[in-house]
């Protein structure tokens, strides 16, 4: 699941990230919602997580918590199997910066 064909130098960077904190916590909250088992909502959370954590925002379980709590709204109105990785990032970027209080960049 957070295999990522497209990196080439090192295609297991996300599961590196997940597995380098407090994994059978993120495990636990992570995986016990289905639609984590579709590769491109798993790997859109954690690139849109990863991106907090290298704006120096510690991670924690409450980050994939919230996540998870809003695709699973988000999926009771569209299809979230239909998603692409890019989507899933994009609308979890937009969600945990207004839920904490985050300044997004705005594109150039």
């Amino acid at each position: 699941m957070t295999y990522d064909e497209s990196n080439r130098e090192n295609p297991y960077w996300l599961t590196d990230f997940f597995c380098e904190k407090d994994f059978s916590a993120r495990s636990v909250v992570f995986f016990s919602s289905n639609f984590t088992s579709n590769p491109n909502i798993t790997k859109g959370i954690l690139k849109s997580i990863i991106k907090l954590q290298n704006k120096g925002i510690s991670i924690k379980r409450d980050h994939f918590v919230q996540a998870n709590k809003y695709l699973n709204v988000v999926g009771g109105a569209m299809i979230l199997d239909m998603l692409t990785t890019d989507e899933v990032e994009n609308m979890i970027d937009k969600y945990l910066a207004k839920y904490y209080g985050i300044e997004v960049e705005q594109p150039v």
